[in-house]
C-alpha cells in the first residue's frame, strides 16, 4: 500500500518539487547571467566639430550645460565641410584629402579616427550629399566639378566599415540649351521604396540660382533609376541644402522640407519656409506651406531646422536686408526661430544675432534643442531651447574658446554604454 501511494500521489509531489527547485535554479542563474553582462551607464559626453581662427577641430565635452571648451590643443585636427553622426560614430568629409572620415565616440569620453574612404572615383568625386538611410547604410552623391550633364554619381555604404556596396550615376534634370545650369544634390530620405531627393540650380555661367517653383526628385530605390519630378509653385527655391540640417521627420513619419528662397540662398528673395511630403507619398502637400518670411516680419531666409517633438521644430532664419553678398552670412544675421509646423506660427527666440553656420548640424538630444551661437568679437556658447516654453526658454550652456573665432560645425552624444 505504501510503495504504491509513493508511486502515486508522492511521487507527484516529489516531482512538482523537483521542477520547482529547477526552476529556481534556472531563475537564479539567469539573473546572475544577466548581472553580468549587463554594464552600468556612464556619464554622458558630447563631441563637438567646430571651425575656429586658425584650424578645424573635433573635440568631446562632459557637458553642454556647465563649464567650457577649449578647441586649441584639445581634440583632433579635423578639416570637414560635411558633418554626419549616426549611432557611435561621427563622420565628416575631408575636401582637400577627398577623404570622408569616421570618428568612434566612446563611452569615456574618448575620440578616436577609425577609418576612412577615399572618394575620388566613388561618385566620382567627393560626397557633396550624405544621408542616413538605416542602421547599416549611408547613401551618398555627387558629382565632377566641371558639372554633372544631366547626371550625377551615387553610392550606398555599409557602415561602420566604410565599405561601398553599390553604385552608379542617376539622371537628374538637364538643359542643353543651357549647358552652364547645373542640378546640386542635397538631402534626401528614403520611404516607401523611393529616394527622395531635394537641391538646388545654379547657372555657373551667369553666377546665379534658377528656379521654377520647387522641385524633388523622386527615384526608385535601391534601384536609384525611373526619375520622376515632384513639384510646387507655393515658393521658388531651392530645398534641403546638402551641408545643412534642412531635412526633418515628425513622429508620424511625415518629412519637411525647408524651402530657401531667398535672394543669396537658392532664390530669388521670395518667402522661404517648410514645404511637407506627407509618409509614403511622392508629392508635395499640396494644402502646406509654412510661410516662415511673412511671419518673421521681415526679409528672412529659412536656412535650416531640426524636429523636437509635438509639432514643434528650431531652425535659423538669415537676414537678407543685413546682407550685401552671400559672404555676408559670415556676419551677425542669423537668428534662431522656434517652429510650429501643425499651427504655421513662427517665434524668433530671445538669443544674439549670429553667423549662420548655427544651423549646420545642432542636436536633439531629451526633448530639447542644442546649437552653437557665436556673434563675431562676441563669446560664444552653446544654448539649450526648450519647445514648451516662449521666446525666452533659452538656456546659456557652456562657453566655447577658439582663440579668436569659433563656428560649431556638429554637437553629437556619446554612447554611455
Amino acid at each position: 500500500m505504501s510503495s504504491s501511494l509513493f508511486s502515486g500521489s508522492r511521487m507527484k509531489s516529489f516531482t512538482t518539487v523537483l521542477l520547482m527547485a529547477a526552476g529556481l535554479i534556472t531563475s537564479t542563474l539567469s539573473c546572475n547571467n544577466e548581472t553580468a553582462t549587463t554594464v552600468p551607464a556612464g556619464p554622458q559626453h558630447f563631441t563637438i566639430a567646430s571651425w575656429t581662427q586658425d584650424l578645424q577641430y573635433v573635440a568631446a565635452t562632459p557637458s553642454l550645460l556647465e563649464g567650457s571648451l577649449t578647441f586649441k590643443g584639445k581634440g583632433l585636427e579635423a578639416n570637414g565641410s560635411r558633418y554626419i553622426w549616426h549611432k557611435e560614430y561621427v563622420y565628416l568629409m575631408n575636401l582637400p584629402e577627398k577623404r570622408f572620415v569616421q570618428y568612434k565616440m566612446g563611452t569615456d569620453g574618448s575620440l578616436t579616427q577609425t577609418s576612412y574612404i577615399l572618394t575620388d572615383g566613388v561618385v566620382p568625386n567627393y560626397f557633396q550629399s550624405i544621408n542616413i538611410v538605416d542602421d547599416n547604410t549611408l547613401l551618398v552623391l555627387g558629382a565632377n566639378d566641371s558639372g554633372n550633364n544631366g547626371s550625377i554619381g551615387w553610392a550606398r555604404l555599409n557602415v561602420p566599415d566604410l565599405k561601398v556596396v553599390a553604385k552608379g550615376t542617376l539622371t537628374v534634370p538637364y538643359d542643353a540649351a543651357k549647358p552652364g545650369l547645373e542640378f546640386y544634390p542635397g538631402k534626401g530620405y528614403v520611404d516607401n521604396g523611393k529616394f527622395i531627393l531635394g537641391g538646388y540650380f545654379y547657372n555657373t555661367a551667369t553666377r546665379a540660382y534658377e528656379v521654377d517653383g520647387v522641385k524633388a526628385l523622386v527615384y526608385d530605390y535601391p534601384a536609384m533609376n525611373n526619375l520622376k519630378v515632384a513639384q510646387t509653385n507655393a515658393t521658388a527655391g531651392g530645398i534641403g541644402y546638402d551641408y545643412l540640417s534642412s531635412l526633418t521627420t515628425d513622429e508620424e513619419g511625415n518629412h519637411y522640407f525647408v524651402a530657401s528662397a531667398g535672394k543669396y540662398w537658392t532664390g530669388l528673395g521670395g518667402k522661404s519656409g517648410v514645404l511637407r511630403i506627407k509618409k509614403g507619398a511622392t508629392e508635395f502637400d499640396k494644402d502646406y506651406f509654412f510661410d516662415v518670411t511673412s511671419q518673421v516680419g521681415r526679409q528672412a531666409c529659412l536656412m535650416g531646422m531640426n524636429y523636437v517633438s509635438n509639432g514643434i521644430a528650431f531652425g535659423t532664419v538669415q537676414y537678407e536686408e543685413l546682407m550685401s553678398s552671400v559672404r555676408d552670412r559670415l556676419k551677425n544675421v542669423g537668428q534662431v526661430v522656434k517652429l510650429d509646423l501643425r499651427n504655421q506660427k513662427a517665434t524668433l527666440m530671445n538669443v544674439p544675432l549670429s553667423p549662420v553656420s548655427m544651423v549646420r548640424s545642432p542636436l536633439v538630444y531629451n526633448g530639447k534643442y542644442y546649437t552653437g551661437i557665436a556673434p563675431v568679437d562676441q563669446p560664444a556658447f552653446i544654448y539649450e531651447f526648450d519647445p514648451a516654453g516662449d521666446a525666452n526658454a533659452v538656456k546659456k550652456g557652456i562657453s566655447l574658446d577658439g582663440g579668436g573665432s569659433v563656428q560649431v560645425q556638429l554637437i553629437a552624444p556619446h554612447p554611455t554604454r
